[in-house]
């Protein structure tokens, strides 16, 4: 079955660099069968649409800027930014290029993206305080086997939990409407 669904994540005061992967994408719901292995409920997903918000500064008193840069490995790197200098909010809203290796399916048993899932799709600077969703298309699991990937601590035996956009280890870029473990 396949299906569109919008994922939003926050940042909160973690501002910095953050890579997005393919693996990261398909971990970001998961079941745990076990408390130490975790199964995707994704068994392919294509990304359609990155759109971020970065709140301005108090009275715009500094520039606030955000930015995406889209790596591939069949089209060259585009760099998209936006600065906001004054009260409205600073606003990214992209697809990945064409051919580009983030415009195409991430799947659990051949990762598109040259390297095993874990090569980088898209570089994103954020500044504290934003909101990401992340516009993707998502195949459903038919047979995947459980992995000791990206599993919560303390989680709890078949609980389904929304992963954090950079993965659990980190835990910076916090889903929104989902359990989520600290």
């Amino acid at each position: 079955m396949k299906f569109g669904h919008t994922f939003r994540f926050t940042n909160g005061a973690n501002a910095g660099t953050f890579n997005l992967t393919g693996a990261g994408l398909l971990n970001l719901i998961l079941m745990t069968p076990t408390a130490i292995t975790s199964v995707r409920l994704f068994e392919a997903i294509k990304l359609r649409r990155v759109r971020i918000w970065a709140n301005p500064t108090a009275l715009g008193s500094a520039p606030v800027t955000i930015s995406l840069e889209w790596f591939g490995y069949n089209a060259p790197s585009t760099v998209v930014s936006d600065t906001t200098i004054g009260v409205s909010p600073a606003k990214i809203n992209t697809r990945p290029p064409p051919n580009s290796s983030a415009a195409w399916w991430v799947t659990t048993g051949g990762m598109l993206d040259g390297a095993g899932g874990q090569g980088t799709l898209a570089t994103i600077i954020l500044p504290a305080d934003c909101v990401i969703d992340i516009d993707c298309q998502v195949r459903l699991v038919e047979q995947e086997a459980p992995h000791a990937g990206d599993v919560p601590a303390a989680a709890t035996i078949g609980q389904i939990y929304g992963n954090y956009l950079d993965g659990f280890a980190s835990g910076q870029i916090a889903p929104v409407g989902y359990i989520v473990l600290p």
